[in-house]
């Protein structure tokens, strides 16, 4: 199964870079790398991921990694990556 990142999740892993990279650049890559790495494991195991507590939809899933919130939905053809959220933060699901 293929993973696609849409435009809204590329744009907040660019954030997450940036604001990381503000103190420490090796961190910010190693960050990215980690996201990324918990992404491709999607393509063997796309229901390893726990449903969004949010909504109760088995299609909506999220994997963290450190203190992001990695969210997708699966299709019959790919893994949509939506979103990728702090922990913190209350998702606009």
């Amino acid at each position: 199964m293929r993973v696609k990142f849409l435009i809204s999740a590329m744009e907040e892993m660019r954030s997450i870079k940036t604001y990381i990279a503000k103190d420490n650049p090796k961190a910010a890559i190693i960050m990215i790398k980690r996201i990324r790495a918990a992404v491709k494991h999607l393509t063997d195991f796309p229901y390893s991921g726990r449903i969004i507590p949010e909504t109760s939809n088995p299609q909506l899933r999220e994997v963290i990694v450190s203190n992001y919130r990695v969210m997708y939905q699966i299709t019959d053809t790919a893994i949509h990556i939506f979103a990728v959220y702090e922990g913190h933060k209350l998702p606009s699901i």
